[in-house]
């Protein structure tokens, strides 16, 4: 028996990959709500940054004054349901063919710039789809600047829009009826000015 004891004690212990000290604690418990608060931190910024920066990419940021807003400013209601050549009852008056029903002086630059900006925003905010082949237009802006006057016919029925610089189309494109209600509110708040 004392020969096994000794056989035992002659063994040699076998041999293990060396062992990393342990870690101290305070180290674990310190960095662990660091690096949760930092990752939070990281993501939280990321999130701002990115929804503050955010729109549907269309939509534009107005930050400086619309130099168009410098100019003499009408908007109109028009009759969309009267097509061009139709018999006119005596006394209409015609916006590029089309009865006016209301016009509104817009004095104020900042209902100015609200027009205008409304206007870019549908313009903005267009979808594209399928183009329909019919203007009715029920609003227009009417700017004169500098001795040129410049007409914004709108068809929200339509999605489109007609420029006419000085009487002559010049230009159009496609809009959504995002800013139709600005428009009604100004046009319903105005009193005529013929």
């Amino acid at each position: 028996m004392s020969e096994r004891l000794h056989a035992r004690n002659d063994r040699q212990p076998p041999t293990h990959p060396p062992t990393r000290p342990p870690a101290m604690p305070f180290m674990s418990f310190m960095l662990r709500p660091l690096l949760a608060n930092g990752l939070f931190a990281v993501l939280l910024t990321t999130c701002l940054l990115t929804l503050g920066g955010c729109s549907n990419g269309k939509t534009p940021q107005v930050t400086t004054p619309d130099p168009r807003a410098d100019g003499t400013m009408t908007i109109y209601r028009l009759d969309g349901d009267r097509y061009p050549g139709d018999p006119l009852p005596p006394g209409t008056t015609l916006l590029h063919d089309h009865s006016v029903i209301k016009a509104c002086g817009i004095a104020d630059r900042e209902t100015r710039e609200q027009i205008l900006a409304a206007f870019e925003t549908g313009i903005a905010d267009h979808q594209a789809g399928i183009r329909v082949d019919c203007f009715r237009p029920r609003h227009a802006i009417r700017i004169v600047q500098d001795g040129v006057t410049t007409d914004h016919l709108i068809c929200f029925e339509c999605s489109n829009w007609m420029t006419w610089t000085d009487g002559e189309r010049t230009g159009g494109g496609d809009t959504a009826d995002t800013s139709r209600p600005t428009f009604d509110r100004i046009l319903d708040g105005c009193s005529a000015s013929g």
